[in-house]
């Protein structure tokens, strides 16, 4: 924490807080492609028999009655072999209610019909079939990139996910040195003078976990080299922010050392050195009582209501004090905002 103890200045304000100048984000995370289907829509067309298509009415009185082949019921004219004259007569091949009639194949209704094969509702139709809007190559399934949403942080390989999608750091003062993670394939030692710009090796895939050691305070106390050692993640990268006014934070943690440890957030747009704190409570946490002298019995300096959404940064800082500190493991196991 930057504005780490009872009565520090300002001095200790800025320097204390370096850790977050150096602890830029691992690397910036890809937002997802927008990919679609273009869909082929089907064709219409007239597809029936239509038109005269119809087998004439038969020849003999045998097979053409009134009733028979070619009858005004039949497949042809009116009454008997092919109608009221013979073959193509007014009711014949064609007629009006029978074979290629209005009706039937060819009709305005049937194969070919403005309701059938080829119709406004049917195969390569503007609706429902292939090539509709909703169906094969529809508009309505292209996938599209997250940000920051719902009210919980999960973490997984060093990433936060849900309510902040940042990368997560380490920090700490130059008096601090830090044993995990380290950095990089050469697993280098993470610190002030060498930080790790990205790929960190997180010890646990599902948290946030930082080890190290905190000498005791000397006389005078140095705050600047021997401020702590924190644990963080940024709510997105590179310069993004919660976006939300939350009311309250929940930092679910493990492995808390003894002696003082704070939950601390920072504003975008205010120096690296400048961050409002509380100490940690595993209880919600009321953002409007963070405040950047939280080491006072009555802290004054509080984080303006308006800055709330701003926050970009979320940690956990194991403070130094009068007496040495272990930090072994001290994880952010999980996050969880109220609004």
């Amino acid at each position: 924490m930057k504005m780490s103890f009872r009565g520090v200045s300002s001095f200790m304000t800025g320097a204390a807080f370096v850790a977050f100048a150096f602890l830029s984000p691992n690397c910036q995370p890809s937002g997802g492609t927008y990919s679609g289907d273009n869909g082929t829509g089907g064709s219409g067309g007239n597809n029936g028999d239509g038109g005269n298509n119809g087998n004439g009415g038969s020849s003999s009185s045998s097979n053409g009655g009134s009733n028979g082949n070619g009858g005004s019921q039949g497949n042809g004219g009116s009454n008997n072999n092919g109608g009221s004259s013979s073959k193509g007569g007014s009711n014949s091949n064609g007629g009006s209610n029978n074979n290629g009639g209005s009706q039937n194949n060819g009709g305005s209704n049937s194969n070919g019909g403005s309701q059938n094969n080829g119709g406004s509702n049917s195969n390569g139709g503007s609706s429902t079939s292939n090539g509709g809007t909703p169906s094969n190559g529809g508009s309505t399934s292209t996938t599209t990139s997250v940000g920051p949403t719902g009210t919980t942080v999960a973490f997984a390989s060093g990433k936060a996910q849900g309510a902040m999608v940042g990368y997560g750091w380490v920090a700490s003062g130059s008096s601090d040195p830090i044993t995990d993670p380290t950095c990089g394939a050469t697993k280098a030692t993470i610190s002030t003078a060498t930080p790790c710009a990205a790929d960190p090796n997180w010890s646990s895939p599902s948290s946030l976990c930082v080890s190290g050691t905190i000498p005791a305070l000397g006389t005078p106390p140095d705050y600047t080299a021997n401020y702590g050692i924190v644990v963080g993640v940024n709510a997105n990268d590179p310069s993004g922010t919660l976006g939300t006014a939350f009311t309250s934070m929940t930092m679910a943690a493990s492995g808390l050392p003894t002696g003082t440890v704070r939950a601390q957030v920072h504003v975008k747009g205010d120096p690296d050195s400048t961050s409002y704190c509380m100490t940690y409570s595993a209880s919600a946490m009321t953002l409007a009582k963070f405040a950047t002298d939280c080491y006072n019995p009555t802290p004054l300096l509080l984080i303006p209501a308006a800055s709330i959404a701003n926050i970009d940064k979320v940690s956990l800082e194991a403070v130094s004090g009068a007496a040495a500190v272990t930090v072994a493991s001290m994880c952010i196991t999980g996050i969880t905002f109220a609004k």
